[in-house]
């Protein structure tokens, strides 16, 4: 941590009250990153950046205002102070948002130290995520995406009752990818990895999956129309689930767009499903200390035994529903409050995976336009996937070239089976079983 950070965050506070505001709280992001990519045996990209921006919540006569600036001299400070204040006289009263936290410092340094690997080890890391996967399949026409980043970042928050937080991060990331072409057929897959240092990082890992699912796939054709048992990759049903996200929010309940809104202690899942936000998992990547608003983060239960137990709250919707925060805020230097999770936990069931993926099954490793083909208040989807069909756990063949379609809501009511053994997706974000769906439909 940085005290002289701290002062510039001390110092906008004051000008923010002395400018007109009854409360305020202050938001600094800094962060530094450097990344590489390849293209034909040659470094395309060495890119180095910084930035840093501060921001601040001004809330006057009960009306909310936001401003910030990437300078932290003291006539920026007092420029964004008087900003903030004026868009708040300017703006429609919000009788709810409200600096509620009273207490409480968290100050969480990360344990882990910059990676030392030379700049040259580096670099060739990166040539060689481009070089192996064409030294591996003469199919290979491209390795359109590719590189490896570093990222150090560190955030602070401040409000006029002196709570304070700082917490900072490093990591390491890497991906690669295949693209394929045999006659006239094409295809691709990529793959990355996250770590604290060079060596977590795995190239053979990245290539053989990407090759090994662009060949596969290159080979694929389109499933017969009809409904299937539908079983999701832990990666793909991270999407999936997050596309629909807006049901464990109580800021879009209260602005009347979350489909779950009056469903609290109501069933809207399977009556073995248990889903917990759970901020310092022990197997998650990152940990999460406390939110924007200086609320220290704890486990909380967002669905149990099937049934809607809670939203994610801040101030302002706590106030709206009367109750108390959970912890959940989410507000950057430049944005309006809003509500956000943090590591998604799922319980486990029962089955082994012989009997869950007893049978034939779409396994789906890849989604194409989830976003645009979702309706996130009705359920409704429609989205093009590729994958597998699989029966008893093996492969029968390659599958691209077709659309998935349903409802998510009642997929969560009809989850058919459940397994016993909790994954992780790719980053480390989300743990859950695999889960078996019966009767999805699939156009092909």
């Amino acid at each position: 941590m940085k005290i002289e950070l701290k002062k510039h965050l001390e110092s906008l506070l004051d000008f923010t009250i002395d400018a007109g505001a009854d409360e305020c709280d202050v938001i600094l992001s800094k962060g530094d990153s450097f990344s590489l990519s390849a293209q034909n045996g040659e470094i395309e990209k060495y890119k180095v950046s910084g930035s840093q921006v501060i921001g601040v919540r001004a809330i006057a006569n009960s009306r909310v205002g936001i401003s910030y600036s990437e300078s932290l001299d003291f006539d920026s400070l007092k420029f964004a102070a008087k900003a903030a204040v004026e868009n708040a006289r300017n703006s429609e009263e919000n009788p709810y948002e409200k600096i509620t936290v009273k207490k409480g410092e968290h100050i969480i340094s990360s344990p882990f130290k910059k990676d030392e690997s030379l700049i040259e080890e580096k670099i060739d890391f990166c040539l060689k995520l481009e070089s192996e996967v064409k030294k591996n399949d003469s199919r290979v026409q491209a390795v359109p995406y590719n590189g490896l980043s570093e990222s150090t970042s560190s955030s602070y928050y401040l409000n006029s009752n002196k709570v304070f937080g700082y917490q900072d991060e490093y990591f390491l990331s890497c991906f690669t990818s295949a693209l394929l072409k045999e006659g006239s057929e094409n295809s691709m897959h990529y793959k990355g990895m996250i770590g604290r240092k060079l060596t977590d990082l795995n190239i053979d890992y990245c290539v053989n999956e990407s090759l090994k699912h662009a060949s596969q796939w290159l080979k694929g054709s389109a499933l017969k129309t009809g409904f299937y048992d539908i079983v999701f990759t832990t990666d793909t049903f991270t999407e999936f689930l997050g596309t629909f996200s807006n049901i464990f929010s109580a800021k879009s309940a209260m602005e009347k767009t979350n489909p779950f809104a009056e469903k609290l202690n109501d069933q809207v899942a399977n009556s073995k499903v248990t889903i917990t936000d759970c901020p310092q998992f022990k197997d998650a990547f990152f940990q999460n200390y406390f939110d924007s608003e200086g609320n220290a983060h704890k486990d909380l239960t967002l669905i149990e035994n099937g049934v809607l137990k809670s939203f994610y709250h801040n101030s302002a919707t706590a106030n709206y529903f009367k109750t108390t925060s959970t912890g959940n805020a989410a507000r950057g230097a430049r944005s309006a409050l809003g509500v956000g999770g943090t590591v998604k936990v799922m319980s486990s069931g029962e089955l082994t995976d012989h009997e869950l993926l007893s049978g034939e099954y779409f396994e789906i490793h890849s989604i194409q336009g989830m976003r645009s083909g979702a309706n996130s208040i009705s359920g409704d989807f429609s989205f093009a996937a590729t994958g597998y069909l699989c029966r008893n756990g093996e492969i029968i063949s390659a599958v691209k070239g077709v659309t998935v379609s349903g409802n998510f809501h009642k997929m969560l009511l009809d989850i058919k089976l459940i397994g016993d053994t909790i994954l992780s997706n790719n980053d480390k974000s989300f743990f859950a079983p695999r889960l078996r769906f019966e009767g999805i439909s699939v156009a092909g």
